[in-house]
């Protein structure tokens, strides 16, 4: 049987089980079960999930979009960028190894293929998207067997992967799935091997739970009580400390720092994808507070 895993994350950038399900086949009706049985564990709508990370497992996304309409299904980006990779490895070369009679190394083609296709992925505005997709199609037009796979897969996930699109969602940076594959290998780790039956692995999953939750516990401890030297008597951070997670004011503290370096409170210039993907004050909004002399305010941050 395999085992099918849901995490989230906390305040405080740690993963934390939300369930576990064994199915015989990871076909599209198994993971309607598991899917239909977690929603209902969630009960109210106040809980269902804002988001929800996949990789591009087709039935899967199809089962996700339908079991939790009013969540936004992203694609790990990753994934999808090692699919298009492995396809441009296959597909993208030239005969002999020539183009007008020069050598071409078939690994420089791959890398700068590669790299077109990252900066249609890291576009943060939808022109930015719209250009790079041009020079992207001008880079593969010696291989249209490969570039109709890649466009065909763009039409699919556009929406899922690119960050002009998935920066205007509350991800709280989880663009992929490494978090969900990191849990998975802990668990492995606790359940040995995989002939165990499913009595000894509740046992070692609840031992694993245990030291998840003390974990989790300390860290929200430690946001509560300690205070870095760097935030203290400072008035961007006044009414913050002892009420945010560390890992929020690092953020926070990370968007100040590009306000210090630019001196500008442009958001065209900033790019400023903070408020809307991690529910925190974006570097315009925290440089219009410190030459206002004002702090932020507890209102003014994601209640997650």
């Amino acid at each position: 049987m395999s085992m099918f895993e849901i995490v989230g994350v906390t305040s405080t950038d740690l993963t934390y089980s939300v369930g576990f399900g064994f199915v015989t086949h990871e076909k599209e009706e198994n993971f309607v079960w598991v899917l239909k049985m977690l929603r209902k564990l969630l009960m109210s709508k106040m809980n269902m999930p804002k988001l929800i990370v996949t990789d591009k497992d087709m039935s899967l996304m199809k089962v996700v979009e339908n079991v939790f309409p009013e969540s936004y299904a992203m694609n790990c980006y990753f994934y999808v960028q090692t699919n298009v990779k492995q396809r441009c490895i296959l597909d993208c070369k030239y005969p002999l190894g020539k183009k007008d009679g020069k050598e071409v190394k078939r690994g420089e083609v791959v890398k700068k293929i590669m790299r077109a296709w990252k900066a249609i992925v890291e576009s943060h505005t939808q022109e930015l998207y719209a250009n790079s997709l041009v020079e992207f199609q001008d880079v593969c037009s010696d291989f249209p067997l490969f570039l109709n796979y890649a466009m065909t897969t763009l039409k699919e996930v556009k929406e899922k992967i690119v960050r002009a699109w998935t920066d205007h969602v509350l991800h709280l940076g989880c663009r992929n799935t490494n978090k969900v594959e990191l849990a998975h290998a802990l668990v492995m780790k606790y359940l040995d091997n995989s002939v165990g039956d499913l009595g000894t692995c509740w046992e070692k999953i609840h031992d694993m739970l245990v030291l998840q939750f003390t974990a989790i516990q300390t860290t929200f401890g430690q946001s509560v009580t300690v205070l870095e030297h760097r935030f203290k008597d400072v008035t961007l951070y006044s009414g913050l400390g002892g009420h945010v997670s560390r890992w929020a004011l690092d953020n926070i503290a990370l968007e100040k720092s590009r306000f210090r370096e630019t001196l500008s409170i442009d958001k065209e210039i900033f790019g400023c994808v903070q408020r809307t993907s991690y529910g925190l004050l974006c570097a315009c909004e925290i440089a219009t507070k410190i030459l206002e002399e004002k702090p932020i305010l507890l209102d003014e941050i994601h209640h997650h």
